[in-house]
């Protein structure tokens, strides 16, 4: 029998919230007593996944919600962030130029064993960020 521990935490996308999350995630891995190490790449993940939420899904008009969920499970854990504004697609920069933004899909990719962007539609915008994070036992 597997067993589940769930977090979910409802936040306006605004810059305060991505302390704010990292902080109630941060206490949820504690209590789970998942190790410094991997928690913190969690932690760095899950805020790069806010933050892009933050900059980038309500580009105009007020700040809609930001969703952060978290499973434990055996010895995985799974995040996923969901907004509902409207996906940009990464511009990188021009010439020569060494980017000091744009990295956050990047240590994503470098951090999760698994991870699924949803860019959603026109009709039915969000992007939503799932990724897993394998614990050493």
């Amino acid at each position: 029998m597997m067993c589940t521990v769930s977090l979910r935490i409802e936040a306006t996308a605004c810059a305060q919230a991505v302390s704010e999350i990292r902080s109630e995630v941060r206490a949820w891995l504690t209590a789970r007593q998942v190790a410094r190490g991997p928690a913190e790449e969690i932690l760095l993940a899950v805020s790069e996944a806010v933050t892009n939420s933050v900059e980038h899904a309500y580009p105009t008009g007020p700040p809609g919600l930001v969703i952060v969920t978290a499973e434990v499970a055996d010895r995985a854990v799974s995040v996923v962030v969901t907004d509902h504004g409207h996906w940009r697609e990464p511009t990188p920069p021009q010439g020569a130029a060494i980017a000091i933004r744009g990295r956050g899909l990047g240590i994503l990719r470098a951090l999760a064993a698994r991870l699924r962007i949803d860019h959603g539609t026109r009709a039915a915008p969000g992007t939503t960020v799932a990724a897993e994070f394998l614990i050493p036992g």
